[in-house]
């Protein structure tokens, strides 16, 4: 039985845009790269997955991916105006692993060119990115934000609108990449969306935990992983902090934070 179409609100200006790509899409020999960035819970999987449902109304979670490889298996076999979404969540932007992604990002550019699909990426942030994608690939990103702690559902686009001699997403990367600063240029609009998730998040959440233990328990190769289990080993056992309340700061379940405390424990002096 086939499942009901579900209706979930598109902001007016993005839906426009939204119609723009599609329109790319499905009358030119072309694809589009869309990315989605800003804080961890502020929503940009929540949008990308309603953008996806939009553009591709087969999305589902075999259209999300979690590694590299992964991701690149998923472009070869993409089927024309299909939708394909990196989440970066798993792998904390590391810069390790951000490395990994930058020369994945130069493979998949090179694959899609003709495929006809929309390929996006749900990142930290756009700055982190290799500057090839953001200023000569990207066609538009959604920077989620909100305003506190818990509130989301608010973002800012920018792009190359027809008759605009700005490319924003190109002259925002310029001039704040050295301050991870939104504010120049202004965004060509403010859009707001729902919490409407579209997948199964449950087993969203279970495919997101597997790939995040999968990276943490590997054997720690850089500075940046080896200090951030350093960190985790020191708020456990020397600052008091149960091994719960460290998992839910780092976004990983219970096992991976005691696997990383046995670790460090065993290793000599």
């Amino acid at each position: 039985m086939k499942e009901k179409e579900k209706k979930v609100y598109i902001d007016g200006y993005y839906k426009q845009l939204l119609d723009d790509f599609k329109d790319a899409v499905e009358k030119h020999n072309t694809s589009i790269v869309v990315i989605f960035d800003g804080k961890s819970g502020k929503g940009k999987t929540t949008l990308s997955n309603q953008t996806g449902y939009y553009l591709d109304k087969n999305f589902g979670l075999e259209n999300i991916y979690y590694d590299p490889e992964q991701f690149l298996r998923g472009l070869a076999d993409a089927k024309v105006g299909s939708y394909h979404s990196f989440d970066e969540a798993m792998i904390l932007s590391s810069r390790s692993a951000m490395s990994s992604v930058n020369k994945m990002i130069i493979q998949a550019m090179s694959m899609i060119r003709s495929k006809k699909i929309y390929v996006a990426f749900c990142v930290n942030s756009i700055f982190d990115l290799d500057k090839n994608l953001v200023l000569s690939r990207a066609d538009a990103l959604m920077h989620v934000y909100g305003e506190g702690l818990v509130d989301r559902g608010r973002f800012a686009t920018f792009f190359k609108a027809k008759g605009d001699n700005f490319d924003r997403i190109k002259l925002l990367y310029l001039y704040g990449k050295k301050f991870y600063d939104y504010g120049k240029p202004r965004a060509n609009f403010i859009g707001r969306f729902v919490k409407e998730f579209i997948v199964n998040e449950t087993k969203y959440e279970v495919q997101k935990q597997i790939a995040i233990d999968k990276f943490l328990t590997q054997e720690p190769t850089t500075k940046k992983q080896k200090s951030y289990e350093a960190l985790i080993f020191k708020l456990v056992r020397f600052d008091g902090y149960k091994t719960k309340k460290v998992a839910e700061y780092a976004e990983v379940s219970i096992p991976t934070i005691q696997r990383i405390l046995n670790r460090l424990q065993n290793t000599p002096k």
